[in-house]
């Protein structure tokens, strides 16, 4: 039977013995940026968190990790911190900076645009079919013989 341990906890103890654990210095900045951008990528992961894991690791340590994200992942996160103007900070190319910004709580969400009421679509009604002119058939003056 596999017992699981706190990984806060060991987290923790390593953070506190740094000399202890020089062999897994490297690895342990990789985790924790993974781990971090893993946690704003996930779907749940809204405003509030993002502002208060800024808070917990620092202005200086959370910027450095928003400039290590892809492209797409920032693009995923402003999308789902401002819905309304992911669009147009994608499109300017300033999505990293928005972000930043959302989280360092300088910016806010944009409200959502007025969409304007849309006016009822009429009904056509069909034109009446055009009718010719005269009718031309030869059956038309058709008479019956005796025979």
């Amino acid at each position: 039977m596999r017992l699981d341990v706190d990984g806060f906890a060991i987290l923790r103890i390593i953070g506190g013995h740094r000399d202890s654990f020089t062999a897994i210095t490297a690895d342990v900045g990789k985790a924790a940026r993974a781990l971090l951008v893993k946690q704003m990528a996930h779907k749940g992961t809204g405003l509030k968190t993002v502002r208060d894991i800024r808070a917990a690791v620092g202005a200086e340590a959370f910027s450095l990790i928003i400039d290590g994200m892809t492209e797409a992942q920032i693009k995923s996160l402003a999308s789902r911190l401002d819905r309304h103007a992911a669009a147009a900070k994608a499109a300017d190319g300033t999505t990293r900076l928005h972000v930043l910004a959302l989280a360092e709580g300088a910016a806010q969400p944009a409200p959502q645009p007025d969409v304007a009421a849309k006016t009822p679509r009429t009904k056509r009604t069909p034109a009446p079919p055009k009718l010719p002119g005269r009718i031309h058939y030869a059956s038309a003056g058709a008479t019956r013989t005796k025979g």
